[in-house]
């Protein structure tokens, strides 16, 4: 499939002249970068900012192009008419949308006003600044330059919370106290009827009304407050008036900073091992130039000839190429030249900030993918919905079902039914994807109608030439780390013998089992490449072994895995267990239920895997519950204190339809029985897998949650297991997953083989 439909169709001269004007007009203005995360302690189990204060700027729609024009015509005005109702209107609408600044037009009937006792202490308390007005010589205003604004939500400051504060206004809600009888609702007459969404007691009609997004509910967390800075700064993002203001791929460009230009074609010169920069200029559908930051840029660029001209139909070698946010619509690529010939640079516009805006927005209130769950006594039941925040549409009541989820929040409507308790949950199964479009019913509209774009980038070539031996002496760039972060140069990653004709970087000599395990934690790209259509990865962290079915067996040899996650932990260990021929024992739904793989006594191999807790999306069917969930702490806990044991867990897309906090309430616990583990044995080995990339349509994604919040969980994951980074491997799944434009939910096989052999290779030899 040719993914590259541009035909050098636009010309965007005019477009670009625009930008660099706003370059030259804002270059002194500084731009607040996103907060990054940080802890206060070891054990904290909130995300601080490094500053509180700071908000990101917000951009106008529509602002007029001569803001001191505007100003002074608005003096002028209200000057020779000042009872003018409507003028006065205006001008408060203008100060409204920042248009003007309001200590700049104010009537001479206001000026002249007999002041309240309010206004007088407010003046009181503020320093004389106003009294230091810029005046001409006769004494007519100047018009200051707009200032950024600082955006607020609804006109309030957003504040800070912790999580524990968020589920404290539901704690009457679980309590024995709360009286769960439904409200009197009015039906088309005049009398009271019962029949309200509260009074269902079936799956399916809950299900109706719930895909209706029709449903008042008490949101997870008020529209004033935030726990992590990535919410406060979507939040302060302003919404669009039409879609006109939403980013266009079609005419935005990308522009390489050092290149030659042959007629339409824009070709740069790279040598082995270095790197070119790229930069992308989002206009939005009317051609306008985007001016905030915010929106999800990816990368990757792909051979199209090899190093003697050849054509290469399937675009390997192919390398995740990393983007930096500007913050002012413009965002840098980073290319490095891993291989020599022609290589296209691929640029996808994945998610307009106004999409993840919406999807902050519907997280944080809690509509997006509900469980059931089915209460039964005797010949009595009733069915309702479930999440794993408390925040449960449609009833006054809740159970709070977390001890029986192994101690991860867990929570259902209460019963109506009075011979029904909490106690009585009998089966669970997924209920719906519930439709985010009252949530934010301007811009739904248009956005939720968006789908993944590809910018223009035919006209772009990158030509990387075999450079000599002697020539190769350049250091790669950092993208590139060693273990104590030293700058690695090509004499460490070049083995002349592998590779003697120096067509591609090849790994460091230097094997994983010897190289540190912190350095899978570098946020540095790209880490390696697929090499070839055979899909090999060469890692640039540390060489790798050359995998087999008898080199599994040998590394696994006297071992236990267990996995634990979902059904990508699934199809892990499908993988271990397979290329290791073990005999797999598999019984129940998966990922359900404890499964196990095992060879025979001779090598003595046991591969397990393991669900995590509640949410678990699986299936519409009701499904028994034969035991309580066991914590995925708790079975941490329980691996044995002896011999070589290796776990690998994974928490993601059950986890991203609801708030983040509660996957990092999870990780938090997990990370401190990985910790009790490596004290109680030495020999164990630790790994998290990562997000991937799931790439479905916006509609899909954000119901189910999707990888849209994704980067922002791999953050969360990098702060938790901060203090364990040595002793825990980190298994990237987004690098591998991007640059393979690996789309469903679960990734290309070989994702999941190059997460297996990265974790093994820290453990065994080649």
């Amino acid at each position: 499939m040719n993914l590259f439909l541009g035909k050098d169709l636009f010309h965007l001269d005019e477009s670009i002249a625009k930008r660099e004007q706003i370059y030259r007009e804002t270059e002194t203005t500084e731009i607040t970068e996103p907060n990054q995360l940080h802890f206060k302690s070891y054990g904290t189990s909130e995300l601080e900012t490094k500053s509180e204060n700071e908000e990101p700027a917000i951009e106008r729609a529509g602002r007029p192009s001569n803001v001191n024009e505007r100003g002074k015509q608005f003096d002028q005005l209200t000057a020779s008419s000042t009872n003018d109702g409507s003028l006065r209107a205006k001008r408060e609408n203008y100060i409204a949308e920042g248009q003007i600044d309001s200590s700049d037009t104010v009537s001479t009937k206001e000026k002249n006003a007999p002041k309240s006792k309010e206004q007088n202490t407010m003046e009181a308390q503020q320093p004389s600044q106003g009294k230091e007005r810029n005046l001409t010589k006769n004494s007519e205003r100047i018009i200051k330059p707009p200032k950024i604004q600082k955006a607020k939500l609804d006109g309030q400051r957003l504040r800070k919370i912790t999580t524990e504060e968020a589920l404290s206004k539901f704690k009457y809600n679980a309590s024995e106290e709360c009286i769960n009888k439904c409200p009197k609702v009015k039906s088309d007459g005049n009398s009271l009827s019962y029949s309200s969404i509260c009074s269902f007691t079936r799956q399916g009609k809950w299900t109706n009304v719930l895909q209706q997004a029709e449903v008042a509910l008490t949101p997870f967390l008020d529209d004033d407050v935030y726990v992590y800075p990535y919410e406060r700064k979507y939040l302060n993002y302003p919404d669009p008036s039409d879609s006109s203001y939403l980013p266009s791929a079609k005419l935005s460009r990308v522009v390489l900073t050092d290149c030659a230009t042959s007629g339409k074609i824009s070709t740069a010169n790279c040598r082995l091992g270095g790197t070119i920069t790229a930069r992308l200029d989002l206009l939005d559908e009317a051609g306008r130039p985007r001016t905030l930051g915010g929106d999800e840029v990816r990368a990757w660029v792909g051979a199209t000839h090899d190093h003697t001209g050849r054509e290469i139909d399937s675009m390997y070698p192919r390398a995740m190429s990393p983007v930096t946010d500007l913050n002012n619509g413009s965002y840098i690529i980073n290319v490095t030249c891993l291989w020599t010939g022609t290589s296209r640079l691929v640029v996808t516009l994945r998610y307009p900030r106004e999409f993840l805006k919406m999807v902050v927005k519907t997280v944080r209130r809690g509509l997006s993918r509900f469980l059931g769950a089915r209460f039964k006594n005797g010949e009595v039941t009733e069915e309702v919905p479930c999440l794993a925040t408390p925040n449960i549409p449609g009833r006054p009541c809740i159970c709070n079902l977390t001890r029986h989820n192994g101690g991860a929040p867990f929570y259902c409507a209460r019963p109506l039914d009075t011979r029904l308790n909490c106690d009585d949950w009998d089966v669970s199964g997924t209920m719906t994807r519930v439709s985010p479009t009252d949530i934010a019913r301007a811009e739904g509209k248009f956005v939720m109608k968006r789908k993944e774009s590809l910018v223009p980038t035919d006209n772009i070539r990158i030509v990387t030439g075999a450079d000599a031996r002697s020539e190769n002496q350049d250091k790669l760039d950092s993208d590139d780390v060693k273990p104590d972060n030293e700058q690695r140069t090509l004499d460490d990653v070049t083995d002349e013998a592998s590779v003697p004709t120096h067509l591609f970087v090849p790994s460091p000599s230097e094997p994983c089992t010897r190289t540190s395990r912190k350095v899978s934690w570098t946020k540095q790209r790209p880490t390696g490449y697929w090499r070839d259509d055979k899909q090999t990865w060469v890692s640039l962290l540390c060489k790798e072994p050359v995998t087999n079915d008898t080199w599994m067996r040998t590394c696994l040899k006297d071992s236990s895995v267990w996995i634990i996650g979902d059904s990508n932990g699934v199809r892990l260990y499908y993988k271990v267990a397979d290329s290791a021929g073990l005999k797999r024992l598999d019984y129940g739904p998966m990922p359900f239920f404890d499964v196990l793989a095992e060879s025979s006594k001779k090598e003595n191999i046991q591969v397990h895997f393991s669900p995590h807790e509640h949410p678990l999306y699986v299936t519409k069917e009701w499904k028994r519950l034969d035991v309580d969930f066991i914590s995925v702490s708790d079975k941490i806990d329980a691996i044995p204190s002896k011999g070589r044991q290796f776990v690998i867990l994974h928490y993601f897309l059950h986890l991203t339809p609801v708030h983040l906090s509660l996957a990092h309430s999870r990780l938090l616990a997990a990370r401190d029985a990985m910790a009790r583990l490596l004290v109680r044995n030495p020999q164990a080995v630790l790994g998290i897998r990562g997000p991937h990339t799931v790439s479905l349509s916006h509609t899909h994604n954000i119901s189910i949650g999707g990888d849209s919040l994704a980067q922002y969980l791999v953050d969360i994951i990098t702060e938790v297991f901060e203090d364990l980074q040595d002793r825990v491997i980190f298994l990237d799944g987004w690098e591998t997953s991007l640059a393979l434009e690996s789309a469903p939910i679960h990734p290309r096989g070989p994702v999941a083989s190059e997460i297996s052999r990265k974790f093994f290779s820290f453990i065994c030899d080649e």
